[in-house]
């Protein structure tokens, strides 16, 4: 990339002088890094939003959260239940802005886990046991065997489960934040080696209301939870003279939003943010159901789903599955994991295969829209879709 000698070449709208893009001579030179963007500290409070401003350091591909702590019944228990927000969603909302993108990650942490899974055909839940709705489950948890969801003696804290005694539970989660699209050729990922670089990362707690569906009459609560942050980053190599980046032509996004109003038969889903130079990865989606605060997760099966599909202008619809089985069974076989029979899941997925091929250019399907039928209609039911996209960097290297 050239400059001109009065100006600084413009990396992800970054001034960068003496950097030039070379993938090859990158990755023959780099070298992983990781170090903390947060020692392990005492998050402000449930309901409360905890901030850093993350190191200026090389190129940043991904960040690793981990919560740990415990929280403390006490009292009488009584008919103390843990929601399905428990334990990811402790993670209310997660949100990462660099280089003038507020919004590059803003998603839940079950949105987060999911992805991790997604997105990595190594991790497997298969085994690892963990209670969900007052059953043991070895398979479809999302649960790496490093999780601790609340464990007192013999007892545990979990999603849809009464908590059967009073005492301190410890709790252990990690969670692996995507600033890269792929981990390999590193798209997506953002320049963060400059002095007008700003990476900041908040992070917005669940309130107790959000995690527990009820408290028993003579129960207490407290939490005593820390959170700790590390960047995993890849060093500037220099060749000749001159410093060298990969392609960092995009910005890779996860974001959330929800819509309500779900009913039996079909549901449209409008996708917000659809534009020119925008890529659709994976849409992942999930409905709930009941009352607040204590919606429970709408199973991806037959008996709740008729017909889902994706579609776009007046009535393209690419791919049809004939009920939440049939999406069931592609996402365990594109996923590795059954993300639905559990937490609810569907996924769509344009880019674990082939994904120069499959990804969806948004500029050419207007009206880009996921379609669901549900059997039955949902009490107070809503919805939380999931988009990763690509989208063009304000000036791409």
């Amino acid at each position: 990339m050239a400059g001109s000698a009065n100006s600084a070449p413009m990396i992800q709208g970054i001034a960068s002088p003496n950097v030039v893009v070379d993938p090859q001579k990158f990755f023959l030179g780099t070298r992983r890094m990781r170090f903390a963007g947060k020692g392990l500290t005492a998050i402000q409070g449930l309901g409360s939003t905890d901030t850093v401003q993350l190191n200026q350091t090389g190129i940043l591909a991904g960040l690793e959260l981990r919560v740990q702590g415990t929280i403390t019944f006490g009292g009488t228990i009584g008919t103390t239940t843990m929601g399905f927000r428990w334990p990811f969603d402790l993670i209310q909302f997660l949100r990462v802005s660099a280089n003038g993108q507020s919004n590059l990650i803003n998603c839940r942490g079950l949105t987060l886990r999911a992805f991790e899974f997604v997105m990595n055909p190594k991790l497997d839940d298969t085994g690892v046991s963990k209670s969900f709705s007052g059953a043991t489950q070895t398979q479809g948890t999302l649960a790496l065997a490093s999780d601790d969801w609340g464990t007192s003696a013999g007892n545990v804290a979990a999603p849809g489960t009464n908590v059967a005694a009073v005492g301190t539970y410890t709790v252990d989660l990690t969670f692996f934040i995507p600033i890269a699209a792929d981990q390999a050729n590193l798209i997506g990922s953002v320049y963060a080696q400059s002095t007008a670089t700003n990476l900041e990362v908040a992070i917005t707690w669940a309130t107790q209301t959000q995690i527990l569906s009820a408290l028993g009459g003579a129960a207490t609560f407290a939490s005593a939870l820390n959170w700790q942050l590390t960047q995993l980053c890849y060093s500037i190599p220099q060749v000749g003279g001159q410093y060298v980046v990969p392609d960092l032509s995009v910005f890779h996004q996860l974001t959330d939003f929800r819509q309500g109003g779900l009913s039996s038969g079909t549901n449209m889903v409008l996708l917000p943010g659809v534009g020119t130079g925008r890529q659709l990865l994976r849409l992942l989606w999930n409905v709930y159901t009941g009352a607040e605060p204590n919606p429970a997760p709408l199973a991806m099966t037959a008996a709740n789903y008729a017909q889902i599909d994706w579609a776009y202008g007046g009535s393209d619809t690419p791919e049809v599955y004939p009920n939440g089985t049939m999406l069931q069974a592609f996402n365990i076989r594109t996923a590795g994991v059954d993300l639905g029979i559990l937490w609810g899941l569907g996924l769509h997925d344009f880019a674990s295969q082939f994904a120069l091929r499959d990804v969806v250019d948004e500029g050419a399907t207007s009206n880009l829209r996921n379609e669901f039928n549900l059997v039955a209609t949902p009490t107070a039911g809503y919805t939380i879709h999931a988009q990763e996209t690509l989208f063009a960097a304000p000036v791409g290297a």
